[in-house]
């Protein structure tokens, strides 16, 4: 019953009605404290659910307190270091940079991307993930350029081997990597991304016109 209710949740997210998916991802949460009590460990993915409901819709303060209260319960029932709690702390990281506290956003995300490093190696997909979020907050930080590149480089890597060199993931982080060789004045360097990123561009154009 609870997995139908989140189901059709989810449904009416993504059909634009998301009060009256919010309202049942609500009564989730209110029937598993019910009968298991505040705070249990099965309250979390309600609490993350019902977190990502409110980012959609812009509330991002109230995301924020139901994610700070979902890492409250994960850090009393597994270590810090623990792979699983990189899910709602890499959301918080979002949902901070969103209330434009990146400061704070940016301590999550490297944190996300410490514990994921060691979880599932530099190279895997859940990394690239965080150094995705990590290079967004830090641009807004204001941080170097070279430094910024390398981490998009990194993220191109990662999804090259993910998802092939001539996925959609990796034309958006192309388009990242040479807008930052242009800024550094390294045109010379990104011509060849250019073209590739041209062709990509033409491929999935093509695409959607059939």
């Amino acid at each position: 019953m609870e997995k139908m209710r989140v189901d059709l949740a989810e449904l009416l997210h993504a059909v634009g009605r998301g009060e009256e998916g919010r309202m049942l991802l609500e009564e989730c949460l209110l029937i598993t404290e019910k009968f298991k009590g505040e705070g249990h460990p099965s309250s979390v993915s309600h609490l993350v659910n019902l977190a990502t409901s409110y980012s959609q819709s812009k509330l991002f303060a109230e995301a924020e307190r139901l994610l700070r209260m979902s890492l409250q319960i994960m850090f009393k029932n597994v270590s810090p270091d623990d792979q699983s709690i990189t899910f709602p702390m890499l959301h918080l990281a979002v949902t901070l940079y969103n209330l434009n506290r990146n400061e704070e956003a940016e301590k999550h995300a490297l944190e996300v991307l410490r514990i994921r490093e060691r979880a599932f190696g530099e190279d895997s997909l859940p990394v690239g993930e965080a150094l995705d979020c990590l290079v967004s907050i830090q641009t807004q930080l204001g941080k170097d350029d070279g430094e910024l590149l390398e981490l998009l480089k990194r993220v191109l890597k990662i999804q090259e081997k993910a998802f092939g060199t001539d996925s959609e993931e990796v034309m958006e982080t192309l388009k990242k990597v040479v807008y930052y060789l242009e800024k550094m004045g390294r045109k010379h360097e990104g011509l060849p991304l250019e073209r590739r990123l041209s062709k990509l561009r033409t491929k999935y154009k093509q695409m959607v016109q059939y």
